[in-house]
């Protein structure tokens, strides 16, 4: 009886590292895809920015990382399954130093990424104040910019009146669109050269700046992939 119940803890115990470590090579996976994702759709999200090394430097770490919990969470996983014979043990010694070692970058890796996205964030903002400076030769890409994320200047709609030199102007690409809809007497182009406050607290002209749209709509979409 005595060795039939130390079996089952035993089992039990496999079972539970098992489950353990599947759990940890789909957060390495996760990590991997946010890394990938990120990569990949750098040049959309920072198309108005004239640095994006900061943020390159974060989409490479986070794919490494991911690649590297993947593969400690599959080590774990085959350790478990053989954990019955020495194979098995050897394995989940080798797994236990590097579980031990991943802690600790994992906790040096915290801090780092925590100090870093405010970095990052603060390079992001000084980088699209710049190039909004060159507005006249980057117009268009502006333009395209603001229709997509549905923002106005770097920080808001007031960041135009040191490009055209008067208050209460801003392009016809700050301008909602939607509220044609709702109101047919609207017209875009008359509000871009001469909105009032009543256009701003109506949102017949985008309040929020491009570079929070931005952030948020990473901090959204990373989290939406992080989140399944």
């Amino acid at each position: 009886m005595g060795f039939d119940c130390l079996n089952c803890t035993r089992r039990f115990s496999q079972c539970v590292l098992l489950i353990l470590n599947i759990i940890v090579t789909m957060l390495g996976l996760a990590v991997m895809i946010i890394g990938i994702w990120a990569r990949v759709n750098e040049k959309k999200y920072f198309e108005i920015a004239d640095n994006t090394q900061e943020f390159t430097d974060v989409t490479v770490l986070a794919i490494v990382l991911g690649i590297f919990i993947l593969l400690i969470g599959f080590v774990g996983v085959i350790g478990a399954v053989f954990a019955s014979n020495k194979f098995g043990r050897v394995i989940l010694m080798i797994y236990a130093i590097v579980l031990g070692l991943l802690v600790i970058c994992e906790i040096g890796g915290g801090i780092a990424a925590a100090v870093k996205k405010d970095s990052v964030e603060n390079v992001f903002r000084d980088s699209t104040n710049r190039t909004f400076d060159n507005y006249n030769q980057t117009s268009d890409t502006w333009d395209s910019f603001q229709r997509t994320f549905k923002c106005c200047g770097p920080f808001n709609y007031t960041d135009y009146s040191r490009i055209f030199n008067v208050n209460n102007k801003v392009p016809e690409s700050c301008c909602n669109r939607t509220t044609e809809d709702r109101d047919p007497s609207f017209v875009c182009a008359t509000v871009a050269n001469r909105y009032t406050d009543a256009d701003i607290a109506a949102y017949r002209i985008y309040n929020e700046g491009c570079a929070d749209a931005v952030i948020d709509a990473l901090r959204h979409n990373l989290g939406a992939i992080a989140g399944g």
